[in-house]
């Protein structure tokens, strides 16, 4: 499932935080004006990595970097990059997969999210800050 340019609100690609029993984890927030998913990173070290990628992702030429976020049901890919067809356009995208109960093997398409044009200098600020507040968490 895509957002189409009519529909009320905006896709939103985030990292969300989440409490849980062992404490808080930061889960990727997927979510379109009607529906959300979170896939967990690993751990923070994937995490940071993908906080890495976004802030390293200014240079006007081809880059792109795909994360697998894996969970006992479900998984998901997070892209990171930019593609310079017609101009360099940066984008994330996120797709998710859900595990068929009882037929191994098997997964059904969850939810995808897409985010064109991404301001390139929003998200490299937003990557550092949440790097900044990684570094504190370790």
């Amino acid at each position: 499932m895509a957002h189409e340019p009519g529909e009320k609100g905006a896709p939103v690609l985030s990292v969300a935080y989440e409490s849980a029993e062992d404490g808080r984890r930061r889960p990727l927030l997927a979510g379109l004006p009607v529906f959300s998913v979170l896939p967990a990173f690993d751990d923070l070290a994937h995490l940071r990595e993908v906080a890495r990628r976004c802030s390293n992702c200014r240079e006007p030429r081809r880059c792109e970097r795909e994360f697998q976020l894996c969970e006992e049901d479900r998984f998901a890919i997070l892209r990171v990059g930019r593609e310079p067809e017609d101009e360099p356009r940066a984008s994330c995208v996120s797709r998710s997969c859900l595990f068929v109960p009882g037929r191994p093997g098997t997964s059904s398409l969850g939810l995808e999210v897409i985010c064109e044009d991404v301001d390139v200098a929003r998200a490299h600020a937003e990557a550092r800050a949440l790097l900044a507040v990684l570094d504190e968490a370790a």
